[in-house]
């Protein structure tokens, strides 16, 4: 720890004065992130004891993360925010003290983009704001003020159809699905409002999400934002049968092992698929709201539209 703190404090001073940065000059810097990122999935829980423990960087560790986040190298960006939803994870009073200031960050970082490593970038600011808001619970008020920003960046890259420097990006629509998701299980009110504009997006991502906890989450806080919203259905398409035609995809995806390509997929659905498998043991409790859901999106659209 206090060598990975040492290398990016040294690499700052040198890239300050530095007239004319590289991208591969910052190289030093976010192979120390990694370090720290890596300390922090292994020690898990205890890494908030190992850096108070540092009487050189204890006090200033949160300032340094920020620093990272919006540093003007896209790699160390992208590092400090795999960094910031570790540490959300695993050591979320670390990142209190300044968490206005980080959420803000990540949120500017949420922009997706054709080169590679800023496609990366987003997507580690997606996933890093959807574990923050896993750590806030059921209290939305660190997540109000930036929630209808946050939600107008999850929009697009949910509704990106047809457009490349979105749909291109692998990952992209499954971290944004769960990142709605979360949101939602935070406060529903802060998505249901705007659901009639991304339903249908937010179903197709939570159909490629493969991580169990993210598709928990995103199939949890779905169900929270029909519930606060239910017309959602009803506006979110010409013709309400097109949205509960999504809705189903998306619950279908659960019993499609992640490995199946797009033919054996198309298979499945037309019934002849051998590789059928029941909903996970473990999420009893999440499969009978979504069965809950469906009766109660049958009596709210009538028989002739649910034929």
């Amino acid at each position: 720890f206090e060598n990975a703190m040492g290398i990016i404090e040294q690499m700052q001073l040198i890239l300050a004065t530095t007239d004319s940065v590289a991208e591969e000059d910052a190289d030093p810097m976010i192979c120390a992130i990694d370090l720290l990122d890596g300390l922090c999935e292994g020690v898990g829980v205890n890494f908030a004891a190992l850096v108070s423990s540092s009487t050189r960087y204890s006090q200033h560790f949160t300032s340094v993360l920020h620093a990272l986040c919006k540093h003007d190298s896209v790699g160390v960006r992208m590092s400090a925010l795999a960094l910031l939803g570790d540490l959300a994870r695993n050591a979320p009073s670390l990142i209190e003290p300044a968490l206005p200031e980080l959420v803000q960050e990540a949120l500017a970082n949420a922009e997706p983009h054709m080169h590679s490593l800023e496609s990366s970038l987003c997507n580690n600011a997606v996933w890093a704001i959807g574990e923050i808001c896993v750590q806030c619970g059921k209290n939305p008020v660190p997540l109000q003020p930036f929630a209808p920003a946050l939600m107008q960046k999850l929009i697009a890259l949910l509704m990106g159809n047809g457009t490349d420097h979105i749909t291109g990006v692998p990952g992209l629509a499954e971290n944004a699905a769960a990142c709605v998701g979360r949101l939602a299980n935070v406060d529903p009110t802060l998505v249901a409002p705007e659901l009639p504009r991304f339903l249908l997006g937010w179903c197709d991502g939570m159909a490629k999400i493969v991580d169990p906890t993210e598709r928990r989450d995103a199939f949890n806080g779905f169900c929270n934002a029909i519930y606060a919203n239910p017309q959602a259905i009803h506006q979110a398409a010409t013709n309400p049968a097109d949205a509960i035609s999504s809705i189903l995809f998306a619950m279908v995806s659960w019993h499609v092992p992640s490995e199946t390509d797009a033919e054996e997929a198309e298979h499945f659905l037309r019934g002849d698929f051998n590789g059928f498998q029941p909903f996970p043991p473990a999420e009893v409790e999440l499969q009978a709201r979504l069965s809950r859901l469906l009766v109660d999106i049958h009596t709210s659209v009538g028989e002739e539209v649910w034929k």
